[in-house]
């Protein structure tokens, strides 16, 4: 379920506090600590993920850090099926657990499990006074997906450092397969179980960016991403149903006749833009904080999206802070996002009912509370997400977000 944790650390901003920079402490270690806790409404998707990150000096020119990820996802998502009381079409689960005959179950909502590990590794080498090269590698292993990654890239500062220019470059090979065994072919029908063997992918990503300080107390960023992505984009859990009209009610609510099901069918390659820019602003005699952020991102399958988001920490006390939050989003729906297939029509080259691709807006608020206790940092946040759909047969979803950090030097 690889997209849904995609969609998932977008939305709720699941990393840990990044790279530390302080080097209060000379061949100092800091060890990031991190529990969370996802939960959508109406006993959909939960999440656990527990992440611990080492980050150290090795040299006076050489600092290390690794960082390790285990989560599991269970619950239940939507298929993509619409809501019949008419189907009795052979369905497999999101888990890959098994198939059952529907005979009007209403299997628009499928349920699944899965466990992630994940394990990262960076290194960033001082070339010189004003040149930093860093390098990653990546590796995430789960139940039916399997991902490879390594990333270079370079800092350099111009000679007063109140610039610096960025420019990286990654690359992941992914491994795409059900937990029953391999994927099956796009747009055809579920039925007729046809299926190819394990899919796979590559994505190869570019950034440049700079970012600025204007002065000691107001920070800026700008960055720009190209990703391009070749291989298979399906989701092999998703499916699409071809159904007729049967009724409408007074609000103009359908209600619909699923007639067969398709597996859905997406592009082999997607090309990705994505313009960021953030401003930190330190002001007041506490040392109040505000960061505002934009997102702006497009791709070759109509997807446009703006997120906008702002923080705001104020001290409540000598060692501690409260952070208020609040993001928005909004995004176009994909080219081939479709309710459902029409009966009596030719079948389209691509086609999915993943709710994931439709318009959508999304309100996202919250609260961080930072305080110091025994020489470390722990953070406490609460959020709250809210997104409504255009045109997918659940046009709803709410979630709730907590989670508990801890980072001490060491």
């Amino acid at each position: 379920m690889k997209s849904i944790r995609e969609q998932l650390a977008i939305a709720v901003c699941t990393t840990l506090g990044g790279i530390h920079q302080a080097h209060a402490i000379d061949n100092a270690w800091d060890i990031d600590s991190s529990y969370l806790y996802y939960s959508e409404s109406d006993d959909r998707v939960k999440v656990n993920k527990v992440m611990l990150q080492i980050q150290g000096d090795l040299t006076d020119d050489d600092q290390a850090s690794a960082t390790w990820v285990l989560d599991t996802m269970s619950g239940a998502t939507p298929s993509g099926a619409v809501r019949s009381e008419n189907s009795s079409i052979t369905t497999t689960s999101a888990s890959g657990a098994g198939a059952s005959s529907l005979n009007g179950a209403r299997p628009d909502l499928v349920g699944f499990d899965d466990t992630r590990l994940a394990f990262l590794l960076a290194w960033a080498h001082k070339q010189n006074r004003l040149l930093t090269v860093n390098y990653g590698g990546s590796v995430s292993i789960e139940n039916d997906y399997q991902s490879y990654g390594a990333s270079l890239s370079f800092n350099q500062d111009n000679d007063d450092r109140s610039n610096t220019y960025t420019f990286g470059t990654s690359v992941s090979y992914d491994q795409i397969f059900r937990k029953t065994g391999g994927t099956p072919e796009p747009l055809s029908r579920v039925e007729d179980e046809i299926f190819y063997p394990d899919a796979e992918k590559y994505v190869y990503e570019v950034i440049a960016g700079i970012s600025h300080i204007f002065n000691r107390r107001t920070v800026a960023q700008l960055n720009y991403n190209v990703i391009y992505a070749d291989g298979y984009q399906t989701d092999p859990y998703k499916v699409i149903s071809m159904a007729n009209v049967v009724g409408i009610s007074s609000d103009t609510t359908f209600s619909y006749g699923e007639i067969d099901r398709y597996y859905e069918s997406r592009p082999v390659t997607r090309l990705r833009n994505v313009i960021f820019t953030s401003l930190a602003h330190q002001y007041g005699n506490d040392n109040e904080v505000v960061h505002l952020s934009y997102r702006y991102y497009s791709d070759d399958w109509d997807v446009s999206a703006h997120a906008l988001d702002l923080t705001h920490r104020s001290s409540t006390g000598e060692h501690s802070y409260i952070e208020p939050h609040i993001r928005l989003y909004t995004q176009t729906a994909a080219s081939f996002f479709i309710h459902h297939l029409e009966y009596g029509q030719p079948l389209p080259i691509f086609a999915s009912a993943d709710y994931r691709l439709d318009a959508m807006r999304s309100v996202t608020v919250g609260v961080q509370y930072g305080q110091t206790i025994a020489d470390g940092k722990l953070r406490i946040r609460a959020e709250y997400i809210n997104q409504q759909f255009e045109e997918a047969e659940y046009d709803q979803n709410r979630a709730m977000v907590f989670q508990f950090s801890y980072a001490k030097q060491f």
